[in-house]
């Protein structure tokens, strides 16, 4: 039956391309053809396109979101939670054709505080204190490489002072997320203090990137219940790691690729922590992002928002009409 349903919907989307009417049309429905499973374009860009696969029927695993929280939020590891309809962020060729990148994984949509599920084998990356010319560009082209998408936690002094390097980093898609202005321990602040240093971050990373952030990570990690309400009262979603990669230490890039690696083999998956100020963190991406993709890993997009609508996917509607 699975095979059945999925090939169904495969023909459904190869015929609609053989009669669409118009040029822009076309295109578009062409794309969704050329991708390895059935799916619909929620968003395009030059180089990219966002879509909603449609999955199939034996996928289908309903997963309880995690509760309402105040503070950081972490991933907790479910068996299933990639299965079934999902959104992903396809990359385009030069030639406007989807490209085939095996690490690659879904992209997760969050507009509440509450901790995100993945699945085994799942990995969001994040990189904190940039940008820093000549690193995070590295950063960014392995990425790029490797068809994946990243959680950039920017300083407000260095976008701006940085603002081609900001700019860049929007540019080629990846989540925008703040880091206080000058980096600060925010506790040992007073709360005004604390508060004018996280709203001025925000700020001048919306004016370097032109995108509003709504991911905070507390530098150091160092939070407390009243920085916490802060955050909420702002719409700030702050994120914390499951894996840090301590890459601030001395390393070589095998050891800084096998800590991460061991990190992430611990807890089967996770929200990593790395900086794209740091020159080893430059070098070591290259090298890791091969390890992950060895390993079946996927690497998931985080972003700022309410899950796109799946109700139009052929599960969805035989889900709620299943005589159909």
């Amino acid at each position: 039956m699975r095979r059945f349903v999925t090939g169904l919907a495969g023909l459904c989307v190869l015929a609609l391309a053989s009669c669409a009417s118009n040029g822009e049309r076309d295109t578009m429905i062409l794309k969704t053809a050329l991708l390895p499973e059935p799916a619909r374009v929620l968003s395009e860009a030059p180089n990219a396109i966002e879509v909603i696969t449609t999955g199939s029927i034996g996928e289908i695993m309903p997963i309880e979101e995690a509760p309402l929280q105040l503070g950081s939020i972490h991933s907790r590891i479910v068996d299933g939670a990639d299965r079934g309809a999902q959104v992903m962020t396809i990359s385009l060729g030069e030639d406007g054709r989807p490209e085939h990148h095996p690490l690659a994984g879904r992209t997760i949509y969050l507009d509440e505080t509450r901790d995100i599920t993945l699945a085994p084998l799942e990995v969001v990356l994040t990189f904190d204190d940039g940008p820093v010319p000549g690193r995070t560009n590295v950063v960014l082209d392995a990425l790029d490489a490797y068809g994946v998408k990243g959680l950039f936690f920017m300083v407000g002094q260095m976008a701006h002072y940085y603002p081609e390097t900001a700019a860049l980093v929007s540019e080629g898609g990846h989540t925008i997320a703040t880091h206080t202005w000058s980096h600060p321990y925010l506790p040992a602040l007073g709360h005004d203090a604390a508060v004018a240093n996280i709203d001025k971050g925000r700020a001048v990373v919306e004016e370097t990137t032109g995108e509003t952030p709504h991911f905070f990570r507390f530098p150091y990690l160092a939070e407390n219940e009243w920085l916490d309400r802060a955050l909420a009262s702002r719409g700030l979603i702050p994120v914390g790691a499951d894996v840090d990669s301590l890459d601030y230490r001395e390393a070589t890039t095998e050891q800084l690729v096998e800590r991460v690696m061991r990190g992430l083999e611990a807890r089967g998956g996770g929200i990593v922590l790395m900086h794209d100020l740091q020159g080893r963190t430059a070098r070591a991406i290259g090298p890791l992002l091969a390890r992950l993709e060895e390993g079946g890993y996927k690497v998931v997009q985080l972003k700022y928002g309410p899950p796109p609508l799946k109700d139009d996917t052929l599960v969805a509607r035989l889900q709620t009409n299943p005589r159909r």
